[in-house]
């Protein structure tokens, strides 16, 4: 059976979308204390998670101290496939941090 509907997209009367998934909310003991849907699925993520991974660069006052871009912190927050517009602007940042 697929995940419930989480969230109805509408334009007027009309259903735009629908977004399935699933949510399981644990206490500080890891006991579950709500789910719905299949919560127990494995899910991979990877670039969704990117933007939070770059939290910690913007709250520790490393982005600051550093200096970087809006672009900079863009490309951090970012999935890529390395091209050279991506290596080349990684490299230069690593190179102004004083990193090789």
């Amino acid at each position: 059976m697929p995940n419930p509907i989480l969230v109805e997209i509408r334009r007027g009367s009309l259903v735009e979308s629908v977004h399935r998934g699933s949510i399981a909310i644990a206490d500080c003991d890891g006991a579950i204390r709500f789910a719905l849907g299949d919560f127990e699925t494995p899910v991979y993520p990877r670039s969704a998670l990117k933007p939070i991974q770059a939290l910690a660069l913007i709250e520790s006052g490393a982005a600051e101290a550093f200096g970087l871009s809006d672009e900079e912190v863009a490309l951090a927050c970012a999935s890529h496939s390395g091209e050279p517009m991506h290596t080349e602007r990684v490299a230069a940042w690593l190179a102004r941090i004083g990193c090789n």
